[in-house]
């Protein structure tokens, strides 16, 4: 492998000049071409270490969430990877298993290895996890990607907005003849799709119906959440204990999926029999049968936003579009 040694010894200049032509520093046209030409017949690559003990960065973020088996966050880190490439980062890729202990341990390791930035990202706010990074964005730049946090200020937020566009799905199923519509959630304590449950209730009372609680199935308190068995379960306790159930929302597409899978094992035809609508939009709503209809989440714009906000606040750049929210919107498939 060259070295910069080599570099300035095929050029014909000094390693100082080298260096300044790497760094973009003030060198003659003569100099910069010939040190060009060295580093392409070379193929030399300039150390990322000792370019870090000189810029006090290691061009390294970290991409923190709770579940890697729920798509929405595969998807969301192939965008913040591809906006952190152009500008040299890596992107390193933390899974909590939805414990806020790992959340802590995770954080505790990534500033012993001194990264310059996190996308965060939970299931669930616990009270310890919330004040440790909400203190943490005040000396490591940090981009919270949570609805919950836009009510905490002076923090950097990308969010999508769940309550109007949940509201206006049970709208869509009410005028499209249903009338018992259930809901499939995550466990009490996740925070995370608070806003889209309480539109699903806003939604029933905009349409005039009574909310039963009857309908609505929570997963008790764990840790490691498999979310498509909390959907599977959830259909099974719901269509077992209530009749006439003839439509079921969740509160994101993995728990559609494990929902769809229980109806299918009972002979319950999707749509004409029960109607399913997920949340997020993720790459397998349009891979199952029947394709299933989902509030979108713009996950490419997101995570987009969140790189190029994280990576703005590492350089020192600061705007008014730090706090960033989308609206959310129905995709119509099969399934309904």
């Amino acid at each position: 492998m060259a070295t910069i040694w080599d570099v300035a010894k095929l050029a014909g200049v000094s390693k100082s000049t080298v260096s300044r032509v790497m760094n973009n520093g003030s060198t003659s046209p003569e100099s910069r071409k010939a040190v060009l030409s060295a580093v392409e017949k070379l193929n030399y690559h300039p150390s990322y270490f000792a370019k870090n003990i000189r810029t006090q960065k290691s061009m390294t973020i970290a991409f923190m969430i709770p579940d890697a088996s729920n798509l929405f966050y595969t998807e969301m880190f192939k965008a913040i990877e591809k906006v952190a490439l152009k500008q040299e980062y890596m992107v390193t890729l933390c899974d909590t298993q939805n414990s806020p202990k790992y959340e802590l341990k995770y954080a505790e390791k990534l500033i012993q290895r001194k990264i310059d930035g996190l996308i965060y990202c939970t299931y669930k706010v616990d009270k310890t996890s919330q004040d440790y990074f909400t203190n943490l964005s005040k000396t490591l730049p940090i981009v919270f990607v949570d609805n919950f946090y836009r009510a905490v200020e002076n923090i950097s937020v990308v969010a999508t907005e769940g309550l109007r566009s949940s509201r206006d799905a049970v709208k869509f199923l009410y005028h499209n003849g249903k009338r018992k519509i259930a809901y499939i959630n995550f466990p009490v304590d996740a925070q995370v799709t608070a806003h889209r449950y309480e539109g699903y209730r806003r939604g029933l009372d905009a349409c005039g119906l009574s909310f039963d609680e009857s309908l609505v199935y929570f997963p008790g308190p764990i840790e490691e959440i498999n979310v498509r068995s909390i959907g599977y379960y959830g259909a099974k306790e719901l269509m077992s204990s209530c009749e006439n159930i003839d439509a079921i929302m969740v509160a994101a597409d993995p728990l559609a999926i494990g929902a769809m899978k229980y109806l299918k094992q009972q002979g319950i035809k999707i749509p004409s029999e029960v109607s399913i609508i997920g949340f997020d939009n993720s790459e397998i709503c349009e891979i199952v049968e029947p394709n299933l209809t989902t509030i979108a989440q713009p996950i490419n714009e997101i995570g987009t936003a969140a790189a190029k906000i994280l990576l703005n606040k590492i350089n020192g750049i600061h705007n008014a579009k730090e706090r960033v929210f989308f609206e959310g919107e129905l995709i119509q498939r099969d399934s309904t």
